[in-house]
């Protein structure tokens, strides 16, 4: 499924595979902005991750075997990159207008990057 069907569709379908050995077919959601603290607050956990792309119930993830836990995890981040990099970037403003500094380092090049990552000219005469 391209990326542009997978907006139509509001997520994209894949197989997991189940330590058991069954299968299930989930959709993988491309989350809507309301979701987007929830899908920062997982950074650190990536089953937690996995199920709120894949709106799972907690312990779903630790039923999946590894290779499709990554190939799930992976598709359903990819999925949702473009729309939480720019969520990102405005929290950061926001926060950067309320507290000048309080982002840190990490605000400060994320705010001088392009919305691709690339540097833009602000950032290159750095």
């Amino acid at each position: 499924m391209t990326d542009s069907m997978a907006t139509l569709m509001g997520g994209k379908q894949l197989v997991a595979y189940h330590l058991d050995g069954t299968q299930e077919i989930v959709t993988l959601r491309q989350l809507p902005v309301r979701s987007l603290p929830q899908y920062l607050a997982t950074i650190d956990d990536e089953a937690a991750r996995l199920e709120l792309l894949a709106d799972k119930p907690a312990g779903w993830a630790d039923k999946i075997r590894p290779d499709s836990h990554v190939e799930l995890l992976e598709a359903g981040e990819g999925l949702n990159s473009d729309s939480f990099s720019a969520w990102l970037r405005r929290r950061v403003q926001r926060q950067e207008q309320l507290v000048p500094g309080s982002s840190g380092e990490l605000g400060k090049q994320l705010l001088s990057a392009s919305p691709t990552g690339l540097p833009n000219a602000r950032s290159a005469v750095v």
